[in-house]
């Protein structure tokens, strides 16, 4: 008999996913050990805030699945903003105890993230000038490819700000079987609605005549892309008759 495969323990699948990112790459195997020695491998559902469970600060890395992060104001609006996906790094903010608006991640499908104490990664970082410098890396493409997705959602008309956002949402979170295959998009059309400000029934409406036109195919809390270069015609076209002009 074929001996069986062992399951990797928690610290294993923790270690092996803090390696693949960034801004811990080159971070000593003993610094690593101090902090996988506190930190944990927690599974949420869909709808669980991922800081919920804390009594402290913690820093996040999604290992599988998608976090939608909210906006409150200190007025109390409460507005989606971005979808997180497996590699990122979340809860840096919070730890700067910003007062000017907090951030809270939703698991938008079943999540896997390792939960890292705040305070001790922080120790970390100061004990190792280099270990910033990563991470601050890490940090501004993060950003840089949120901000990029959220002027997308904000300026044009709607099918060219849910093609741009579709695009660039699969792009960073989709799943694909092979390079021959279609994208999967695990995202809800009322998720959608909330990153564009717009009813849930304004996207259906352009998802349902993107669907019968073959571009997409809806499924449940999900998209498919089955034709990408007709998705980029759409937020093209789109974006010319908002009043750009071709080359």
């Amino acid at each position: 008999m074929a001996p069986s495969s062992s399951t990797p323990s928690d610290k294993e699948v923790m270690a092996r996913t803090l390696r693949k990112t960034r801004a811990f790459a080159n971070w000593s195997p003993m610094a690593l050990s101090l902090l996988l020695a506190s930190s944990r491998l927690c599974w949420h559902a869909r709808g669980d805030s991922l800081s919920a469970p804390a009594k402290s600060p913690e820093i996040f890395v999604i290992v599988t699945g998608h976090a939608v992060q909210f906006e409150t104001s200190p007025q109390g609006i409460r507005l989606h903003w971005a979808l997180r996906g497996p590699g990122q790094l979340l809860g840096f903010i919070g730890m700067l105890a910003f007062e000017e608006s907090r951030r809270e991640y939703v698991a938008n499908d079943e999540v896997v993230a390792v939960h890292m104490p705040g305070q001790l990664f922080f120790d970390l970082l100061d004990s190792d000038p280099g270990r910033w410098k990563d991470l601050g890396r890490m940090l501004l493409q993060q950003e840089r490819e949120q901000i990029d997705l959220v002027l997308g959602q904000i300026v044009g008309e709607l099918s060219r700000r849910l093609a741009s956002t579709v695009k660039q949402l699969a792009a960073l979170h989709g799943i694909r079987a092979s390079s021959e295959s279609a994208t999967h998009l695990r995202l809800t059309q009322k998720d959608l609605a909330g990153l564009l400000r717009v009813s849930r029934q304004s996207v259906n409406k352009e998802l349902t005549a993107w669907d019968a036109a073959g571009v997409i195919k809806l499924k449940f809390n999900a998209i498919v892309i089955l034709d990408e270069a007709a998705l980029t015609r759409i937020s093209c076209a789109a974006a010319l008759s908002d009043g750009g002009h071709a080359a």
